[in-house]
């Protein structure tokens, strides 16, 4: 009980007692009380009155009172300075969200619970043609009306972004929620961007399809003249075959990863019983490796779904890659590994390890830890690029672990996909 309450109280009683006292000297005690009480009930409704006028429109000038009516006001005049200075910080801070997200090249869109447009900035007036007093509070999939968009915004499954076409351009859009069921919506042109890449896509699979026959012509008439060679000319086939067979070699890499840069999602994926894939790929190994390496393979049954060529694919290029560079003699192991988050299959060496402001760039097209290594055992600087490539269209990842001296570890880590 606060102090104004406990003095209202006191005058409360002191009046009474008074009235009380002063009844009985004038033999009206009843009368007095009903007198008394019924000016504290008035001055009461007067008081609520002032107090609901001045709640209905706040403002500095507070009414003037006494008792735990003035201890109210006094109360409810700093909540009201309070909230009013809260409101002016969360007006400035819209303010600047409104301004920086004016100045976004990207085109910003918020949406209600219901998908209707409440604010969007000139970004996306100029991208999706919107109008302030047209647009704001239709729904968006009425404004914008592509299938894929319309499915997206139905299904409410943001968690992956979603590209599509609209009005003759690439569109890639993200939806974040936020607040109380409300989304941000961000979306930009990578027409452009699109256009570059299939160019160079188209370029390496037109190129390495043309350079595919000559290869084949010349290692028809290399094969024609090791035939016939003398002990002079041996040695210089030998070395014009082999880096032939590396032009090959590359060659059908860079159109494996063209095809599947260009294939299309996996929109049935099967489930693949990893342990018969990975014994496959591991007695394709030992034939590969012919002894030179101690190679043991451990699995605990999993099952991923996905496409099985491709999968093979990205397993046989971290082994083999595992076999060139780690020295005669040492360890290689393939293994998998459970979690509650998902499944991992790992191939680790005993090899010369890597040192770490290699290990981001590993995955990049024809990037050599040691480029004078990676010619002498024979790779193409395109096998974890295939392998990425591969996890990209599973939606799993790939995670290097190794310092330099120490061996590596590349694991295959499949997420738990849910439900969405």
């Amino acid at each position: 009980m606060t102090s104004a309450v406990k003095r209202e109280i006191e005058i409360l009683v002191y009046g009474l007692c008074f009235l009380l006292f002063l009844g009985a000297i004038i033999d009206h005690v009843t009368l007095l009380l009903l007198i008394g009480l019924s000016v504290y009930l008035i001055r009461t409704l007067y008081n609520l009155n002032q107090l609901t006028q001045w709640l209905e429109k706040p403002s500095k000038t507070v009414p003037e009172n006494w008792g735990v009516w003035e201890d109210v006001y006094y109360q409810l005049y700093h909540i009201y300075r309070r909230n009013r200075r809260s409101r002016k910080k969360l007006t400035n801070m819209l303010t600047r969200f409104q301004k920086s997200t004016q100045a976004l090249p990207y085109a910003t869109i918020v949406l209600n619970h219901n998908d209707e447009i409440e604010w969007f900035n000139p970004a996306a007036r100029q991208l999706f043609n919107f109008y302030s007093k047209r647009d704001i509070g239709q729904r968006i999939n009425n404004l914008i009306r592509q299938p894929a968009f319309v499915s997206y915004i139905t299904k409410k499954r943001y968690k992956k972004p979603l590209e599509f076409q609209f009005n003759h351009q690439n569109i890639l859009l993200n939806i974040t929620p936020y607040g109380s069921g409300q989304y941000l919506l961000s979306a930009r042109d990578v027409t452009q961007v699109k256009k570059l890449e299939d160019m160079r896509r188209d370029f390496i699979s037109n190129a390495s399809h043309e350079l595919r026959t000559p290869i084949t012509v010349m290692s028809g008439y290399i094969e024609m003249l090791r035939e016939a060679e003398d002990e002079s000319s041996r040695m210089p086939l030998e070395k014009i075959q082999q880096q032939t067979q590396r032009m090959e070699n590359i060659i059908s890499e860079l159109i494996g990863l063209a095809k599947l840069e260009t294939a299309d999602e996996i929109d049935n994926p099967v489930l693949i019983d990893i342990t018969a894939l990975l014994n496959e790929v591991f007695d394709e190994a030992q034939t590969f490796d012919q002894g030179r390496h101690k190679l043991s393979i451990t699995i605990e049954p999993i099952q991923i779904y996905g496409h099985y060529d491709e999968l093979r694919m990205a397993f046989s290029n971290l082994i083999t890659n595992a076999i060139r560079y780690t020295p005669e003699g040492k360890s290689i192991k393939i293994f998998t590994q459970l979690d509650d988050a998902g499944a991992s299959v790992c191939v680790k060496d005993e090899g010369v390890g890597i040192r770490y402001e290699h290990i981001p760039r590993l995955t990049e097209r024809f990037y050599r830890v040691d480029e004078g290594r990676s010619r002498e055992v024979g790779g193409t600087g395109l096998g974890l690029s295939i392998v990425k490539q591969v996890l990209d269209r599973h939606g799993a990842m790939l995670r290097v672990n190794s310092k330099a001296g120490q061996g590596s570890q590349f694991c295959c880590y499949f997420p738990v996909m849910d439900n969405e």
